[in-house]
């Protein structure tokens, strides 16, 4: 699996909220970034086949109305797949209606909302869910083809499923904010649940604008090798 870090950010930091894209064809989450980027790797807006929305917070949903008036001006066709935790569909209706004042009906393309629990396979990939602790509905996923996994821990503090969903990964892609933030995770705990779980690779993102050298440098003691992805970085699983 090829997949590119769209962006790795925290919600108010300097850099690209973040956002996966997956063998071009599977975007894990879609903030106010991620179209803009998408245009900046040259990626091929109907080549994306379903987006997977972790949870209802903007720096993680609020990029879908324009990716899909994108797609739209650029021609698209086929149905798009959009996957998320309860409340996506009407959380994405209602704001493509205030952000342009359109219908999904109206795009000139299917779009597909699907549910999790409904859903063990998309696209050709096989998917497995868990939850962390965030405030919120969220939605962490595996993603399995031709025995290679990738694991995209969202938000929260994670749970012992985390661990379990994790297990074997070969990239593990984890939300390690700062230590001590409330309900979030932070760079030891992301590696921690690495060490456990015996991931081959760790991808520190959604870290803290301010985060200390220190908090980095115990992660690495714990997971060797774990790292925090640039702008538009591949990584081949």
């Amino acid at each position: 699996m090829r997949v590119v870090f769209l962006g790795t950010g925290e919600a108010f930091g300097s850099r690209a909220n973040t956002c996966l894209l997956v063998n071009g064809e599977l975007l894990l989450d879609c903030g106010p970034h991620a179209l803009l980027q998408l245009r900046r790797l040259g990626a091929k807006l109907a080549e994306i086949r379903a987006v997977l929305i972790s949870h209802l917070h903007g720096d993680h949903f609020l990029g879908i109305p324009a990716l899909l008036l994108a797609c739209r001006e650029d021609g698209r066709r086929d149905r798009l797949s959009i996957l998320g935790p309860p409340g996506t569909e009407q959380a994405i209706r209602e704001l493509l209606r205030l952000s342009y004042r359109r219908e999904v009906e109206g795009l000139g393309y299917e779009v597909e909302f699907l549910e999790p629990e409904k859903t063990e396979s998309l696209a050709g990939y096989r998917l497995e869910f868990c939850s962390t602790l965030h405030g919120v509905d969220t939605l962490c996923v595996s993603i399995e083809r031709r025995r290679k996994k990738l694991v995209y821990l969202c938000d929260g503090v994670p749970t012992e499923d985390c661990v379990a969903l994790a297990r074997g990964a070969n990239l593990l892609v984890a939300e390690a904010y700062a230590a001590g933030a409330r309900l979030h995770s932070s760079p030891e705990r992301a590696a921690r649940i690495a060490a456990e779980a015996q991931a081959e690779m760790l991808a520190l993102v959604h870290i803290y604008r301010g985060i200390s050298q220190e908090e980095l440098r115990r992660a690495e003691q714990l997971f060797p090798g774990c790292f925090i992805p640039g702008e538009l970085e591949e990584v081949e699983v």
